[in-house]
């Protein structure tokens, strides 16, 4: 079912104003406040019914994970069952605004948090624009090729993709142009230079098609564990959304604590390297590299020469004199300073890069380095700002 869009756009909701704009729900009955993820919520209900045959009496929405679990956090938007009573779940649903990607992993697990918790055998996640459904199955969310039918689902009556595994690009491949032309305004910018695409690409590669077999590597790295790629969403101060895929580590902090690392890449107009952090206090991206402006190519020696000034926003909050910035990496990781900015590397680009090679490693573990040291620093002046409020 590939007019998922056309669909939903194509369902109209009637509006009601006993205070604001609202919807009536005909699971709950009542008026619900007209939100962009309560559209998409309202006509899924309706989809269900309508297109996949559901019937009204099975559904449950906003069905409470505490309900089922003593304990247990969480409401599943949309949960279908078998039989009339609702005790046997079938389906839950995640519902999201438009904006939101449903492929990000970070939705998948929020999903997978209901389902194991309820025992169903699918789940469904749904933006308005798409739809991913799984079935859970030899321990694993396998994806179905196309929405299923209730009676399908009630049967077992389903395809899964086949999910064919990327095999990396050759250099020769990462120097062309077609190929930087596929990537262009997705992973590197329209306007990055000619030699800063090829290295983003090259890196590119590295990072999302590559494995890791080595455990040395891992601690060139500075990280214990590869988590491989997922997708994954992150937001900045602007109010925009990063819905990008990831190399995932698992690495300790300063304090010994675990945390997640990431690498992606984004492009639009120019190429923006991300490192992101994800701990238990937040997630986020901790260094948004502009590419274009901190990278710097020798066409002598064919290298990469990456840098930064140390510039740190910190949301709406506003942001931290980069000297600030520079001044506590020169006190905790003096060798990352030259010429009063942070050197991260310098990268030989003349060959594809390998996780192996040594300019790479210590170009990945400065990345890292750098972004948790500007994660302190921000931890920092947020102190401070909040004791002055006091």
């Amino acid at each position: 079912m590939n007019d998922v869009e056309k669909i939903f756009k194509a369902i109209k909701l009637d509006k009601y104003r006993p205070s604001s704009t609202s919807y009536f729900d005909p699971v709950r009955k009542y008026f619900v406040p007209k939100t962009p993820e309560e559209e998409v919520r309202q006509k899924t209900i309706e989809f269900l019914t309508t297109h996949l045959g559901v019937p009204l009496n099975r559904l449950r929405v906003e069905e409470a994970m505490t309900h089922v679990k003593k304990g247990a956090k969480g409401r599943a938007d949309i949960v279908v069952y078998r039989d009339d009573e609702k005790k046997n779940p079938l389906m839950v649903i995640e519902c999201k605004a438009p904006d939101v990607d449903v492929s990000c992993d970070v939705v998948l697990e929020q999903a997978e948090s209901y389902r194991k918790i309820l025992k169903a055998d699918y789940i469904m996640l749904v933006n308005g624009c798409n739809i991913i459904m799984y079935k859970y199955q030899d321990r694993k969310n396998l994806e179905l090729v196309d929405i299923s039918s209730y009676k399908a689902l009630l049967e077992s009556k389903v395809a899964f993709t086949d999910n064919i595994a990327l095999e990396p690009y050759s250099f020769e491949e990462i120097m062309s142009y077609e190929l930087q032309e596929k990537f262009t305004q997705v992973y590197v910018g329209c306007e990055t230079p000619k030699a800063i695409k090829s290295f983003a690409l090259n890196f590119l590669n590295l990072i999302l098609l590559k494995s890791i077999s080595e455990k040395s590597i891992l601690e060139a790295l500075g990280v214990f564990e590869d988590r491989g790629t997922g997708r994954t969403r992150f937001g900045n101060g602007a109010g925009y959304n990063y819905q990008i895929k990831t190399r995932l580590f698992i690495a300790k902090d300063r304090k010994n604590k675990d945390q997640i690392l990431g690498l992606s890449l984004f492009g639009k107009y120019n190429t923006q390297l991300n490192v992101s952090i994800m701990n238990r206090e937040r997630r986020h991206h901790s260094l948004q590299l502009d590419m274009d402006k901190y990278c710097e190519y020798d066409y002598h020696t064919n290298k990469i020469v990456i840098t930064h000034n140390g510039t740190l926003s910190t949301g709406r909050g506003g942001s931290i004199s980069k000297f600030t910035v520079v001044d506590y990496v020169k006190d905790n990781a003096p060798d990352l300073i030259c010429d009063e900015e942070i050197y991260l590397g310098s990268v030989d680009n003349s060959r594809l890069l390998e996780w192996n090679q040594p300019d790479v490693q210590s170009f990945i573990k400065n990345l890292f380095r750098y972004a948790v040291l500007r994660d302190e620093v921000r931890k920092k002046y947020k102190r401070k700002r909040s004791r002055r409020k006091k």
